[in-house]
C-alpha cells in the first residue's frame, strides 16, 4: 500500500503504507484507557462533550494531548452526524483557540465556516480533513467525483466522503471509486450494515484512515469495534500484523 509520493502524516502518524485507524473520544473518558489501546489516531468530536463552553473544550484537548497519540479536532454539524447544535461563531472560536494543540482539523465541504477553518490551518501547518457526510445514499459518480473536486479546490489535504449503502452495488461503486482516486489522498467509508465491510478493505484500495470504536460507543453506521477491526486488519494485511507487534511491545513498556 503506497498511494501517493506526497506522503501525508497526522503528527508522526504516516499515511498510506499500512490502515491507519482513528476512534472518537469525547471529554468523559479517562485517559489511561486509550494509553492501553492500540490505535493510531484520536479524533476529538467536540461535538459529542458534556460540556461546549471555550475553557472546558480547551481545557480538555490539552489533557488529550497528554496521550501522545495524534488529534483530529473535529466539531461536527448536526446535519451531518453531530451531536449537539453548536453555533458557527462558537465553533470557529474552538477551532481558534485549540489549533495549536491538535495535528489535523476535519471540517465539512458545506459548513459555511469552511475557508476560514482551511485558513487557520493552514496558517498553523496542520493538516485538512474536508468532510462530506450522507446517511441516506450514496450519490452518483459524478456527484462524488465533484465532492472529492470541489474540497480539494477548498484546501483539503485528505477528502474524506462517508455516505450509505443501500445495496451491494452502492459499495462497489464507492470502492471503485476509492481506486480510481487513490493518489488523491481520500479517506471512503460506506455507511450501513451493508457498508461495513468497507472498514476493512477499502485501506487496501485507497482509503487512508479506517474508524472503529471502543466501549460500545459507536460514532458512525457501521462501525466495528476496535478489537474486531485490528484482528481482521492483523490477519488480512501481513503489514499490519507486523506493525501490530512491534508497536504492541512498545505500548506494554509505557
Amino acid at each position: 500500500m503506497f498511494y501517493n509520493t506526497n506522503m501525508i502524516k497526522i503528527g508522526k502518524t504516516e499515511l498510506g503504507k499500512i490502515p491507519k485507524v482513528a476512534i472518537a473520544i469525547a471529554d468523559y473518558e479517562d485517559n489511561k484507557l486509550y494509553k492501553s489501546v492500540f490505535v493510531d489516531i484520536l479524533e476529538i468530536r467536540v461535538d459529542e462533550f458534556k460540556k461546549v463552553d471555550l475553557l472546558h473544550i480547551k481545557n480538555t484537548v490539552k489533557m488529550r494531548r497528554k496521550i501522545g497519540i495524534p488529534l483530529i479536532l473535529t466539531v461536527r454539524s448536526k446535519d451531518e452526524g453531530g451531536k449537539k447544535d453548536i453555533s458557527n461563531e462558537l465553533k470557529l472560536n474552538i477551532f481558534k483557540e485549540c489549533i495549536s494543540l491538535v495535528d489535523a482539523v476535519d471540517i465539512e465541504l458545506r459548513s459555511p465556516i469552511l475557508s476560514e477553518v482551511v485558513r487557520i490551518a493552514k496558517k498553523n501547518k496542520k493538516v485538512v480533513i474536508v468532510s462530506w457526510h450522507n446517511f441516506k445514499m450514496t450519490p452518483n459518480d459524478k456527484m462524488l467525483k465533484d465532492i472529492l473536486n470541489k474540497a480539494k479546490r477548498n484546501g483539503a489535504n485528505l477528502v474524506k466522503i462517508a455516505v450509505k449503502a443501500n445495496n451491494e452495488e452502492d459499495l462497489n461503486r464507492l470502492m471503485r471509486f476509492t481506486i480510481e482516486n487513490k493518489t488523491k489522498n481520500v479517506v471512503t467509508i460506506s455507511l450501513g450494515e451493508i457498508g461495513s465491510i468497507s472498514r476493512l478493505v477499502f485501506p487496501k484500495f485507497g482509503s487512508l484512515i479506517t474508524y472503529a470504536y471502543i466501549n460500545n460507543r459507536l460514532s458512525g453506521l457501521g462501525q466495528r469495534s476496535l478489537e474486531e477491526l485490528r484482528d481482521h486488519l492483523r490477519a488480512y494485511y501481513p503489514k499490519y500484523n507486523e506493525y501490530y507487534i512491534i508497536k504492541s511491545r512498545t505500548i506494554e513498556y509505557v
